[in-house]
């Protein structure tokens, strides 16, 4: 009896100890995929005003990508896009973008010693570690036309570069897919006349993506 009743505690003990051990596992690798989660999109910042930085420093002018035509009563009756160039900005501005997050995700993500006690109040404690749990995947660039009413047969024109960036994170039990978009306002333009509503709006002008 004393030997059967061993027996049961030890089992008791073993299957205690090995549901700990794997409940420690998965939650502790659930708090690293946050971790990298939460750094990919604090990334997504830099990388897309380090594109915008770029197109500024390369002197692009609203009337290099936009030529706005008028009637005769001087209200807009068409929009001439430069096609060619706002496509190419928009290509720049992704590869930029994914160059940048791509140098940054290689150097790993900065994962607290505590995160793998698998307990969330101690995740953020501890000497950090650096751990290659996040792979690039693409960059997507679009140029946004809007035109809005800014007073009195006046028309407020802007531009804006929407880049949408995602990236795969890797660990022992799973992948996971994520991503994140940011809207920066590049060109800005106040026009004197009122805007057809024939016109879409907003309206897609060029767009780009980067992949691996």
């Amino acid at each position: 009896m004393k030997r059967k009743k061993r027996k049961v505690k030890f089992f008791c003990f073993a299957a205690l100890f090995l549901i700990t051990v794997i409940s420690v596992y998965f939650s502790s690798d659930k708090i690293v995929v946050d971790y990298a989660e939460k750094t990919f999109n604090s990334l997504i910042s830099s990388a897309s005003y380090h594109a915008v930085d770029f197109i500024v420093g390369e002197e692009y002018k609203y009337a290099d990508l936009v030529d706005i035509k008028k009637d005769a009563d001087g209200n807009i009756s068409m929009i001439v896009t430069n096609s060619l160039e706002v496509n190419r900005l928009a290509t720049t501005a992704a590869t930029k973008a994914f160059d940048f997050l791509y140098e940054e995700v290689e150097k790993g993500v900065d994962v607290p010693i505590g995160a793998f006690t698998g307990v969330r109040l101690a995740s953020g404690f501890g000497k950090k570690v650096k751990m290659k749990v996040l792979g690039m995947a693409s960059v997507k660039c679009d140029f946004i036309s809007e035109f809005n009413q800014a007073g009195i047969n006046q028309t407020r024109h802007s531009l804006y570069l929407n880049i949408n960036c995602e990236a795969d994170v890797v660990t022992k039990t799973r992948t996971k897919v994520i991503n994140d978009k940011i809207t920066i306002l590049v060109f800005d333009n106040l026009i004197v006349g009122k805007v057809p509503k024939a016109i879409i709006n907003p309206l897609t002008l060029g767009k780009s993506e980067i992949k691996t």
